[in-house]
């Protein structure tokens, strides 16, 4: 048994699914093999909070977020920031806009913000402030609630 087990960390990870031809895929990452825990594994993306995921001006800038309260949509803002920085795909679309933005503007935008997002020299919500974006938080669906076992060094609440 561990004698002090650190806390858990309140995090998100997304599953990116989508229908094609062939069936049902799913994207993946793969973790940099230098890392002290599964490097290398493919993993769906995601990670830890960032206080500005919690910050509740944000929820202007997300679709889908009525009724939810900060740590709800706080989540789901986590998960697509990870999902940005880690893939450079952005789960939004234009203000007043059905679509999420196409791989094109992905590109534009991660080659833009993706490294300032990461860095923590922006937020979220200035990127899609910025870019006349709201994050579509609607396509974000709870599926898991899951805590690290004590016994494992790091600890998520995912």
């Amino acid at each position: 048994m561990i004698k002090n087990p650190s806390p858990p960390i309140p995090s998100s990870t997304v599953l990116l699914l989508r229908d094609s031809l062939e069936g049902l895929e799913v994207f993946m990452v793969m973790r940099n093999a230098g890392i002290d825990f599964a490097g290398g594994a493919l993993v769906y993306p995601g990670g830890k909070f960032d206080i500005a995921d919690l910050a509740t001006e944000t929820a202007a800038y997300c679709d889908g977020v009525e009724g939810l309260d900060t740590t709800d949509i706080g989540y789901r803002v986590c998960g697509i920031r990870e999902t940005f920085e880690e893939a450079g795909f952005l789960l939004a679309r234009e203000k007043g806009s059905e679509s999420l933005v196409d791989g094109e503007r992905c590109a534009k935008l991660g080659a833009a913000y993706r490294n300032a997002v990461h860095a923590g020299e922006i937020t979220m919500k200035d990127v899609a402030e910025m870019e006349h974006l709201a994050l579509a938080c609607d396509q974000m669906v709870p599926f898991a609630h899951w805590i690290t076992p004590p016994q494992f060094p790091k600890q998520s609440s995912i």
